[in-house]
């Protein structure tokens, strides 16, 4: 036995969204609406592309939809012949953008179809252009070598020319040193000793700087054993002999200085050749680095633009390669998007024309019925005539 409800338990309260859907239901019903076209509509006020609608304007169009294009036309009232004016201004829309979106992925289409000559074309460009670039770097390559050869043998020339500056310069460079010395020795050793200026161990210190000069002089042996006495001695003291070996001593010195003199007069054009070729070996050097240099950075710039080339070359082979990929996905898309429309036309279009001019029932009977009575009153009248 089943056991009553108490008196006063009230019953559980209905779902909101399942009273609204019999509420919708029994609208649909009345209106003589199909659930099927009803979605159709609905569908399309909710369509991606219909963008320029506001959440608060698609709502509104959502609600009104049983009480506007649901009811026939001929029971609308003004507000609701708005709605469905709002409606069909929907639909027109959606389509016009779905007819553009066809459109614009054909003309993709024909816009890729039409680029395969020309990307073919930038690959026979890129091509030749990476030739040239690889045949310039390769000259470029061989002028360096030329230019790193040639610096080679200007340091090889300069290398020599120094070698005989030095092995040339070594008499005229002594010749110089020992006058500069035996000079010195003339006006400062010398000098003090024979004046009697210094005496004792600086007198030594002065001799023994002199004696080393006058070692290289020719003296005869009398003359050179002779030497450290009487120069130490004061002028007083001095015999004729040793005021002999002193004057002797000074006449060596200073003809030296006079021989050594012609021998640097003589010398320096050789020298001063010398040193100018060496200047114009380094010169010559200095020149072929330069070159070396510019050499360098043509290749460098050789060997980068050929990069690039090999980079724009791959490039376009890709491009080629890619390219009957991108006409198949952009044919799809054609496809794709004439689905979209015709979808769009055979269903929602269709369903929303059904509603649009849609009128009641009695009044579509009551229409056909007297079209049916003007039609057999055609015929009577015709079989009268021919009658």
């Amino acid at each position: 036995m089943v056991s009553k409800v108490q008196k006063g338990t009230k019953r559980p309260a209905q779902e909101p969204a399942a009273s609204e859907a019999k509420k919708l239901k029994e609208m649909l019903r009345k209106h003589g609406v199909t659930k099927s076209t009803y979605d159709g509509i609905v569908e399309a006020i909710q369509h991606p592309l219909a963008e320029n609608l506001t959440d608060s304007v698609r709502q509104m169009l959502l609600a009104m939809l049983p009480e506007g294009l649901c009811v026939p036309e001929d029971k609308r009232h003004e507000a609701q012949s708005s709605y469905v004016n709002m409606v069909s201004e929907i639909f027109e829309g959606i389509l016009k953008k779905l007819n553009d979106n066809v459109a614009g992925a054909a003309a993709e289409v024909a816009r890729i179809e039409a680029s395969k000559s020309g990307l073919e074309l930038r690959v026979t460009e890129c091509d030749e252009a990476l030739q040239a670039a690889t045949t310039h770097a390769v000259e470029c390559k061989v002028k360096l070598a030329d230019a790193t050869k040639a610096v080679l043998t200007c340091k090889s020339n300069l290398g020599d020319k120094e070698k005989l500056q030095k092995e040339g310069d070594v008499a005229f460079q002594a010749a110089k040193a020992e006058k500069v010395a035996l000079e010195g020795a003339l006006s400062e050793d010398f000098r003090l000793l024979r004046d009697g200026e210094v005496e004792g161990a600086l007198a030594d210190t002065h001799y023994k700087k002199l004696e080393v000069l006058a070692s290289n002089l020719d003296l005869e042996a009398s003359l050179m054993s002779a030497l450290p006495t009487c120069m130490v001695k004061k002028p007083a003291e001095r015999g004729s002999f040793d005021t002999m070996v002193v004057a002797q001593l000074q006449d060596k010195l200073a003809k030296r200085v006079a021989d050594l003199v012609e021998i640097i007069q003589s010398g320096e054009p050789s020298a001063a050749a010398r040193q100018q070729a060496v200047d114009s070996a380094a010169r010559d050097l200095d020149a072929a680095k330069q070159v070396q240099q510019q050499e360098a950075e043509a290749l460098q710039a050789a060997t980068d633009l050929q990069k690039a080339c090999e980079g724009r070359r791959a490039e376009a082979l890709l491009n080629v390669e890619q390219h009957e990929p991108q006409l198949t996905a952009a044919k799809k898309t054609v496809v794709d998007n004439e689905i979209e429309r015709d979808v769009f036309q055979d269903r929602n279009l269709v369903c929303f024309n059904t509603l649009q001019n849609r009128q009641t029932e009695t009044k579509t009977k009551d229409m056909s019925e007297a079209r049916q009575q003007l039609e057999i009153a055609v015929h009577l009248e015709t079989a009268e005539a021919g009658a």
